[in-house]
């Protein structure tokens, strides 16, 4: 197999990074000889059967030429069972040139821009919250045009690839209606955890390894700190849960965008010392913070997320360390919170609800350890990446022995 992708040294960069790591890592325990390219030393080199394939380091233009030109160079002397990517350009240049050296093309979609406007308004939603400002009417020409030709290449790449998984309902039902793709060429595989890395640990040697206090409450947040995550309603929720919960602390695991946003938020709000904002964290010490926590959170905004659905990694990973969680009810969210009876969903972009839902819990011990019981049963018999690892293996060998 030949996975055509961007993997990276792990850290808890983003859920995509984790997602690549953890598909290919599993792929190669069934037996997979998998090749990978990597911009650095990936945490994937050590597998026996996996092959790393460095490309040296640039920007997104570099490193996509100098990716494909390696895969193209590789090409040349082998031919592989499957090319699998979730990345647009690789796609789009695979589907041109690559598809008579591999038997297969497999695309796999975690997210759909619905159009060009879609994608400008969420370049300029991300610009609210950086530095940089307002942008000029040549840098608004140039992210339209740009995002134009990232609509073109992905509707080629996914025309171009012999079967899609889509990682929700949602995005099969739109590849569906919008794109016209026919439904029996989407699989939908939803994300995973590593059960053996996210599982229950004592709380309090966690929150002595982390230099936690051991007597008062945490609510945690982990992921990446970007618009659609609605962390500003988790510190806009602050003041209710603290005026019932004065020693609370919240642990926002993660950096991102509105990194800068929130802590004056925090500022303005009167609540940055009852923050803990961590920065990026390696991947396999986030379960020291999610089970140094009592409750956690995903706070999930409408736009990005309601349409397509969500499959929420960080629930996975939350419940997988046995905790209870407090997340948005929106399509995805609100499914794995009925299907494992492991949370509360409110109603998202509403503070009080978050709240009252968040401090439910805070208060009730015995609910705390019950939800978090029956989510941690329903991730580790559903939603491990080796059981989603061998949904992905099953659509990209179907139809090959019939050709062997």
């Amino acid at each position: 197999m030949l996975f055509l992708d961007m993997v990276r040294p792990l850290s808890l960069a983003d859920g995509s990074l984790i997602h690549r790591y953890e598909l290919v890592s599993n792929l190669a325990r069934l037996d997979n000889e998998i090749h990978i390219f990597s911009a650095g030393r990936s945490s994937l080199s050590n597998m026996a059967n996996v092959h790393n394939h460095y490309v040296p380091p640039g920007n997104l233009l570099s490193l996509t030429v100098n990716y494909f030109s390696s895969s193209i160079n590789l090409l040349g002397s082998e031919t592989f069972d499957v090319l699998y990517t979730r990345n647009p350009n690789f796609g789009f240049l695979a589907g041109l040139f690559c598809k008579t050296r591999c038997k297969k093309m497999v695309y796999e979609l975690n997210g759909i821009p619905e159009d060009e406007k879609n994608l400008f308004r969420t370049k300029q939603e991300v610009g609210k919250f950086s530095q940089s400002g307002r942008k000029s009417s040549f840098s608004n020409r140039y992210f339209s045009a740009h995002a134009r030709l990232k609509l073109f290449i992905l509707k080629k790449a996914l025309g171009f690839s012999d079967r899609i998984i889509a990682v929700t309902p949602g995005i099969k039902s739109n590849l569906e209606n919008v794109y016209n793709i026919p439904g029996e060429k989407i699989v939908v595989v939803s994300n995973g955890a590593n059960t053996s890395l996210f599982k229950p640990l004592g709380q309090e040697t966690c929150r002595k390894e982390l230099g936690l206090d051991l007597e008062i409450p945490y609510v945690c947040f982990v992921g990446n700190l970007a618009p659609w995550q609605g962390v500003e309603y988790l510190v806009k929720a602050a003041p209710s849960i603290l005026s019932r919960s004065p020693e609370c602390r919240f642990l926002i695991v993660g950096d991102g965008v509105m990194k800068n946003y929130l802590l004056k938020l925090c500022r303005e709000l009167g609540v940055e010392d009852r923050f803990i904002f961590t920065g990026v964290i390696a991947y396999d010490r986030v379960p020291l913070y999610i089970n140094a926590s009592d409750t956690c959170t995903a706070p999930f905004i409408f736009a990005r997320n309601a349409k397509i659905g969500l499959s929420p990694l960080k629930l996975y990973e939350y419940m997988a360390c046995g905790k209870p969680v407090v997340a948005s009810d929106i399509s995805g969210v609100s499914d794995v919170l009925e299907a494992s009876e492991g949370g509360i969903p409110v109603l998202p972009e509403n503070p009080d609800a978050l709240a009252e839902g968040i401090l439910k819990l805070l208060e009730n011990p015995d609910l705390r350890t019950k939800l978090g019981s029956k989510g941690l049963s329903y991730v580790t018999e559903n939603y491990s990446w080796y059981s989603v690892a061998k949904k992905v293996n099953e659509v990209c060998k179907s139809g090959l022995e019939a050709e062997n």
